[in-house]
């Protein structure tokens, strides 16, 4: 991947952020670094200019999380040493999950630390990094700080035996997208069509019903949905964006008719998730299991797609039962 002027200037700014304050930053932050000396860079078109940088699939803002791969880093010298560490927690994972004959291994932060002997400041990269790797990690818990966090591994972490280096893992990974491509691509793909044929009801998106839509009488939440059920079903980058908008928007909704001090400057998903979840106003009805889902498995499929790559970007049969629930959630929340 060649890389111009200003996409590496770009990726070594998003790094830089993250080296310093141990967290990504966000294309407005990344921006504030740039514009005061070159006043031409426009940090959006220069992150979806990229290839394979996830910015190009999605709706963003300044406010959005600037989107960087792993790819993209490896072409910083000061990146080295973080990438090679990165290789020994995956190691580690796998060897884990080979190891222990039972169902759901889990690696902490502690036993990181311990067994590979990484500082404080380390582990709270590491769990950040592995957020940019693919079939390693997968239901996480953490603290916003990324000091304490622990995830399980990975049923297809068995595909990154032996790992040698970051460029082994490419080489690996790269396959397994390849693979996967061409199973969906098998999958969906009949060079004899009858006008008879009939698509089959899982190939099919789901629309949230009109009495659904036309009983929203929370403007944004009703244009998230409008824009959701006109979505292409193939674009499933978008409508799983607009879905996480959708119930984003819902719970902050909901959530002011129960009095609430958050706002809409400083809430966070996974945080609205986690008070929806504790919170006596949802638990009492039938939402609680699809949040929990939503928390634990749909919204790390969304942060896969952000900070991930293709092999990670699920497909219709994925999103179906998430554009459900998210239908039943409406319900509940604007009675028809």
């Amino acid at each position: 991947m060649e890389l111009n002027k200003y996409q590496l200037l770009y990726i070594q700014t998003v790094y830089n952020y993250f080296r310093e304050n141990l967290q990504w930053p966000t294309f407005r932050q990344v921006q504030g670094k740039i514009l005061p000396t070159h006043r031409d860079f426009r940090v959006v078109d220069v992150a979806k200019s990229i290839e394979d940088n996830q910015a190009a699939h999605f709706h963003n803002n300044l406010n959005s999380p600037a989107t960087i791969t792993l790819k993209e880093i490896h072409h910083l010298p000061e990146a080295k040493q973080d990438l090679v560490d990165l290789v020994k927690v995956i190691r580690y994972c796998v060897e884990k999950y080979i190891t222990e004959d039972k169902d759901g291994v889990r690696v902490t932060n502690e036993e990181i630390s311990q067994n590979l002997q990484f500082d404080e400041t380390a582990i709270r990269k590491k769990f950040q990094l592995l957020g940019l790797t693919t079939g390693i990690i997968g239901s996480s818990n953490l603290s916003p700080d990324y000091k304490t966090w622990s995830f399980e591994v990975s049923d297809s972490a068995i595909d990154f035996q032996d790992l040698q280096s970051i460029d082994d893992y490419f080489e690996r990974r790269d396959e397994i997208i390849k693979s996967y491509q061409a199973t969906m691509s098998s999958q969906y793909t009949d060079p004899i069509i009858s006008q008879d044929y009939d698509i089959p009801a899982f190939g099919v998106k789901k629309r949230i019903a009109p009495e659904v839509i036309n009983a929203i009488s929370d403007p944004k939440i009703k244009q998230i949905c409008l824009e959701l059920n006109n979505t292409p079903a193939e674009n499933v980058l978008s409508l799983a964006q607009s879905l996480g908008e959708a119930l984003k928007w819902t719970l902050w909704y909901r959530a002011q008719q129960v009095g609430t001090t958050m706002t809409v400057s400083n809430m966070r998903l996974s945080r609205l998730l986690e008070d929806a979840i504790t919170h006596p106003y949802y638990s009492g009805n039938a939402a609680i299991k699809f949040l929990k889902d939503f928390k634990y498995g749909f919204l790390k499929t969304g942060y896969d797609m952000v900070r991930h790559d293709p092999a990670y970007i699920p497909d219709i049969v994925v999103l179906n039962p998430a554009i459900d629930a998210l239908e039943h959630v409406l319900k509940e929340t604007f009675p028809i």
